[in-house]
């Protein structure tokens, strides 16, 4: 699977996922904003529609069933909250996707680029990594996003030189619509 066609898969399932899963972003959900793993769990679940059968779908997954030593431990604010891959295999032609999502507002203490995703991807040879951020942003009773995300390959590294809007702004405005029926 190329780029472009697992770029269309996932803006796919993060549409469904923004459009159907609604009540998770809104106000009116709670007073508290969606965790990243919340978030990440919607979108694995309609990612797994949208890729071939034989892909596992997966977060927080430990490949090796034992502790890990030290030096191949994944640090708290490493572990990449989904993945896409051959349970149980290693190497590139097993793993296909790993995802860094943020759901809350930019002034949060964790940093909002590629390093750390494109570091882990490297490790662990994903042959792409994707940080995806909400940008939701909640003002009384109302909630928007403005997704952006930025992709890293294997052999490239950074595919775009930051995070880019997921949607035009035309398909933004038709989705937040969709999702407020």
């Amino acid at each position: 699977m190329d780029l472009a066609d697992l770029q269309a898969r996932v803006r796919i399932a993060l549409t469904s996922t923004l459009v159907d899963e609604w009540t998770l972003f809104a106000p009116t959900a709670g007073t508290s904003r969606p965790s990243a793993r919340s978030v990440a769990f919607h979108l694995g679940w309609y990612l797994r529609q949208t890729i071939p059968r034989d892909w596992d779908v997966d977060s927080a997954y430990d490949r090796s069933g034992m502790l890990l030593e030290e030096s191949v431990r994944f640090e708290a604010r490493q572990v990449p909250d989904l993945i896409a891959h051959h349970r149980g295999l290693l190497g590139p032609e097993h793993n296909l996707l790993l995802a860094h999502v943020f759901a809350a507002e930019a002034d949060e203490d964790q940093p909002r680029d590629l390093t750390a995703t494109a570091a882990l991807q490297h490790r662990f040879g994903y042959r792409y990594a994707l940080l995806l951020d909400l940008r939701l942003d909640v003002a009384g009773s109302d909630a928007t996003v403005a997704p952006h995300w930025h992709w890293s390959t294997l052999e490239s590294d950074a595919v775009t030189p930051g995070p880019v809007p997921v949607y035009t702004d035309s398909a933004l405005d038709e989705l937040r619509r969709r999702a407020r029926r």
